[in-house]
């Protein structure tokens, strides 16, 4: 019996089978994304804020403060903020609303307000130190949302009413009386 031919034939056959497909996945790649990654594990923000992705987004926001709670309903996102007043500063909490005001109203499109509490937790259980409220229609954030990452809303009154922040007396027994002062732009001259 001849079976030298036969055993040739089938060997070179099944190594073609094998670079074929070794060599498919990356005609592939080449073809549909030219040399970048493919597109099921490209990370595309989101545009829309639905009950799907809620957590996703958070997440993505990297903030600094733990959430204990969080609610989208019609356009409006409600956040409380988990925060310690013995280990916590409330620049830091600030940072983190601002965090949440940008992607909110510059990421995504559907969000029309944005209500975050800060809620201290402790030994006699959770007390509210302050709540913020941001809506779409205000005008300051189109043009002065970057002035946030500088502002300090607890001591200045125009970012106060901004932010329209409400202070609790739990906060004035943890960090003093909420009084400051009002910043003037400096491209308005005074007269």
């Amino acid at each position: 019996m001849n079976i030298g031919k036969p055993l040739l034939t089938a060997c070179v056959t099944a190594l073609a089978v094998t670079l074929l497909l070794t060599w498919l996945p990356h005609l592939a790649s080449k073809r549909s994304a030219d040399g970048h990654e493919i597109a099921v594990f490209r990370t595309t923000p989101a545009v829309r804020l639905t009950n799907s992705n809620l957590v996703d987004v958070l997440i993505a926001a990297q903030l600094n403060e733990r959430l204990s709670r969080a609610e989208w309903s019609n356009g409006i996102l409600l956040v409380d903020m988990q925060v310690s007043a013995s280990k916590g500063r409330p620049a830091v909490w600030f940072a983190d609303v601002e965090k949440l005001l940008r992607v909110s109203f510059l990421q995504l499109e559907n969000v029309k307000r944005v209500l975050i509490r800060m809620v201290e937790e402790g030994q006699s259980g959770e007390a509210l130190l302050a709540a913020v409220d941001v809506r779409k229609t205000d005008e300051w954030l189109i043009h002065e949302i970057d002035g946030l990452a500088q502002a300090d809303p607890v001591h200045d009154e125009l970012w106060r009413n901004r932010l329209r922040v409400s202070f609790t007396s739990t906060w004035e027994e943890r960090f003093g009386p909420v009084s400051g002062f009002t910043v003037k732009p400096s491209s308005i001259s005074q007269r």
